[in-house]
């Protein structure tokens, strides 16, 4: 399938095996909008570069890596982190005019796409520490429920088919998996003062 090819690329290169989490970028997928409080729109892309490089594994060294330890990235991101080589990615963004859409032979809303980025440059606009292991696995890591319906304000959902059928997808498989109160959950739960509409029912920690 032609939808694939650019992902089996990126599978069977050089870059396919991450050498750990550290060393590991990270990619949005999906197309987003920005609307301001004016109103303008335009579509986002998100990326995550590690400070510390981008390294990856060959298919040898992956091979004794993985069977010495199973779980060596997740071993390497927490002693890293116990050791005080806190762990930081850059956020970068392109952007894209709404006009702009039609005005090539693909799709730019198209998950198996990426935009160019010799015409849509990458913008530096924040920054990721880890600077904290979880001191409980279960309740801060197990638990978190990450949804693409749940966004701050001025991100919005493209017209990405995928990404609308993952608004609502994503939110039913945490309702199955943790609950129907999973947003009150501490580790998803908001840290500013809101207002909700559960009440009752399983999991909910706030009764």
């Amino acid at each position: 399938h032609p939808e694939s090819a650019h992902m089996l690329t990126f599978l069977f290169d050089d870059v396919g095996i991450p050498l750990d989490y550290r060393h590991m970028p990270g990619f949005g997928v999906h197309s987003y909008k920005f609307i301001n409080a004016a109103g303008r729109t335009t579509y986002v892309k998100f990326h995550w570069k590690p400070t510390c490089g981008e390294e990856s594994l060959l298919d040898e060294d992956a091979v004794i890596v993985g069977g010495t330890n199973h779980q060596h990235a997740q071993l390497d991101l927490f002693n890293a982190i116990e050791e005080g080589d806190y762990p930081e990615w850059i956020l970068y963004i392109q952007t894209m005019e709404l006009e702009e859409e039609d005005k090539f032979d693909w799709d730019p809303l198209d998950v198996t796409k990426t935009w160019p980025e010799d015409r849509f440059p990458l913008s530096e606009v924040g920054r990721m520490v880890l600077n904290q292991n979880p001191e409980n696995f279960f309740t801060e890591n197990e638990m978190v429920a990450f949804c693409p319906s749940i966004m701050p304000p001025g991100i919005y959902p493209s017209e990405d088919k995928l990404l609308q059928t993952r608004l609502f997808s994503y939110a039913d498989t945490q309702r199955y998996r943790l609950g129907p109160n999973y947003l009150l959950i501490p580790v998803n739960a908001p840290k500013c003062r809101y207002h909700k509409h559960h009440h009752d029912g399983f999991m909910n920690p706030t009764r």
